[in-house]
This record gives structure tokens, sequence and C-alpha cells, in this order.
């Protein structure tokens, strides 16, 4: 070999980058972008569709009598999901420990809204609507459409919820829990 000095040092090289993805993620090789992130599409995209998403609800309103609900998706996305797409997207936090730089993201969840495109679906009667009591002991307590449309619009702004739908109709509200 021409350069046998040359050849070792890029050897080295290579296995210094290999223990440092090792070490950020606790000791496993670093980890592709699952399939799943990459699309980051939510799973209710057309109305008729039967799934469990989350989204932010920029309105709820009633109109003759029926409760319906302007909502806009989101990609929710928590552990190494959270930590991949926000990498992906330079908002992962890098920090230096030992030398390797390990990425995470703030409480541990990161939220996508690449689409403002909001989708209004009307609520079933028999609608479940549950949000997090936030005062003494946290726990979960099941309230109306009115009470809720009755909160303050930056309480809907600012909340994600996960929203079931059934053939095009929500039959179910649940405020995601934000640490």
């Amino acid at each position: 070999m021409k350069y046998p000095t040359l050849a070792a040092a890029l050897l080295l090289t290579l296995a210094a980058c290999r223990s440092e993805q090792e070490s950020a993620n606790g000791g496993r090789p670093e980890e592709r972008i699952p399939a799943a992130v990459k699309a980051e599409t939510s799973s209710t995209e057309t109305v008729g569709a039967t799934a469990r998403s989350h989204a932010y609800l920029r309105r709820l309103y009633q109109q003759q009598g029926r409760y319906y609900a302007a909502v806009d998706y989101i990609q929710f996305l928590d552990g190494q999901a959270a930590v991949a797409a926000a990498r992906r997207r330079g908002d992962a936090l890098a920090e230096v420990v030992k030398g390797d730089t390990v990425y995470s993201v703030f409480n541990d969840y990161y939220i996508i809204n690449d689409s403002p495109r909001l989708r209004t679906l009307p609520l079933s009667a028999s609608a479940t609507v549950r949000l997090w009591r936030m005062g003494g002991e946290l726990s979960q307590y099941l309230t109306t459409p009115a009470e809720l449309r009755a909160k303050s619009p930056d309480f809907l702004r600012a909340t994600p919820f996960i929203v079931e739908t059934q053939d095009g109709v929500i039959i179910s509200l649940t405020q995601q829990f934000i640490p």
C-alpha cells in the first residue's frame, strides 16, 4: 500500500464516527428515520375516513342543533420518532456529553403541522369529550361539547386533541396530555 498512514487514519476516523453514533443512541447504531415519520401525513385525510389522529381544534360551533369541529391535523411524535423528525428539520436540541453529541426534544414530544388545511367534521350526538384536570392530582374528566366550546379560544389553539372519527363523524375528542 502506498500510504499506510492515510489508510490507518481513515479507519480510525470511521471507527470514531461509529462510536459517536452508538454512544449518542445508548449504544445502539443510529436509527434510520421510520417510514411513518417520513410521510408525515395524518391517517385521517378525507371526510368519510375512520381513524384516530391528532389535531388542533380551530373552531367548535353549533349549527341547527348539531356541533361541528374544524380540525387541523398534526403529527404528534414522541420518543425516537420525535427526535428523528426534529433532527431532520434542524429543531433537535444538541448536547455534547463526554465528547458525543446527544440529540433530544423538549419534554420528549415534537409536533409537525405542515398543512394548515382545515377539515370540518360533525360531532356525533353521543361523542365523548375528555379533558385533563391539571390542578391537584392529574386526572381526566368527561365534559360536553357546549362546555368545551365555552373554553377560551387560546385553549383550543394551543391544545392538541386526539380525534377519533367513524365514517366522517367525530365520535371522540380527547385532550392530549402535554407535560
